[in-house]
């Protein structure tokens, strides 16, 4: 006598809608006992459920689980090994980037909290300007901040405004596609500010920083550069976090 569904349940930790289930898709084929219709599961059935679980601990399908089945060749196994080992590695390549923009976004979201409305000295990785964007709100401008090394187009991280220091005020500004260098970090005026539709921080922020470089005898290069940090919905609309920094000149 076969063992009943319960049975194989308590056994393998497999539910009867699961066992129901590969019943359905021709995984295992239990007997039906002639006298009450019940389903009854010999060895070898419980030794499928085995190896079905194991292949599920690897998210196989059913249709790969089937292939393996109907595998005469460890060959032909080996292959589904291998195209599900595939799969997996670009699934964890697009984790790691999700991981690393979390972690971005974390270390953003600390800059804030730490900076924001304060002047300080920070040493800050070198920018590479590689394209001036004419018009932000363009059809184009998605082209230029995509590229081959990264095909998904993340315009807040790879954006930065460039602001002319002149001793009238404010010259060019000018926004660019760019990216961090690999150059030594450089010595900058760092702060944070808040930017919203309903108000422009660009002029009060040049006056604030102008009177601290002053105050504390520092000598600026001749551009600062804006970047964002986070878009954000603490007030009643839209808003944004920049991080500002102005390289030293030393003496």
């Amino acid at each position: 006598m076969g063992l009943s569904i319960g049975d194989v349940e308590k056994i393998t930790g497999i539910s009867k809608d699961r066992l129901r289930y590969y019943e359905e898709k021709q995984l295992i084929t239990p007997v039906r006992c002639a006298d009450n219709s019940y389903r009854e599961y010999d060895n070898e059935e419980v030794l499928k459920l085995l190896g079905i679980q194991l292949y599920r601990s690897m998210d196989l399908g059913v249709k790969e689980i089937q292939q393996i089945q109907d595998s005469d060749t460890i060959k032909g196994i080996y292959n589904v090994f291998k195209k599900r080992q595939k799969e997996l590695q670009i699934q964890l390549a697009e984790l790691q980037k999700q991981k690393d923009s979390v972690l971005r976004g974390i270390k953003d979201c600390e800059k804030i909290s730490s900076y924001l409305g304060k002047y300080t000295i920070k040493n800050v990785k070198p920018l590479k300007l590689i394209d001036k964007i004419d018009d932000l709100v363009s059809t184009e401008t998605g082209a230029k901040f995509k590229t081959e090394a990264d095909e998904q187009m993340i315009i807040i991280r790879s954006m930065v405004r460039r602001i002319e220091l002149t001793p009238e005020g404010i010259g060019e500004n000018a926004v660019f596609v760019a990216e961090e260098s690999e150059e030594k970090e450089i010595e900058c005026v760092y702060t944070v500010v808040r930017d919203s539709p309903s108000y422009d921080p660009l002029m009060d922020e040049y006056a604030k920083c102008m009177k601290w470089v002053a105050e504390n005898n520092i000598k600026l290069g001749r551009y600062c550069y804006i970047k964002p940090l986070l878009v954000s919905h603490l007030g009643k609309c839209a808003e944004s976090f920049l991080e500002v920094f102005a390289p030293v000149i030393k003496s």
